[in-house]
């Protein structure tokens, strides 16, 4: 994530949720094309309007291994 986005997220303050960090990093580094036109803050407003799923660290193999619960 860039250092706009993480300004961004900070300024949002309780209208962010670790949850839509975490989903908005892990579609940017698995190169999902939704995410190519949003920034952090369009990207939850687009979320919010249901323009994305619901997002589980847990089920998703590539950001799952970044978690202290790691499943083998």
């Amino acid at each position: 994530m860039g250092v706009a986005d993480a300004n961004a997220a900070i300024k949002m303050g309780p209208t962010t949720t670790f949850d839509n960090l975490v989903h908005y990093h892990a579609l940017k580094k698995t190169g999902d094309e939704r995410i190519m036109k949003h920034t952090y803050g369009s990207f939850t407003e687009a979320k919010a309007a249901g323009e994305f799923e619901e997002y589980d660290i847990m089920k998703d193999d590539f950001m799952r291994k970044y978690t202290y619960k790691v499943i083998q």
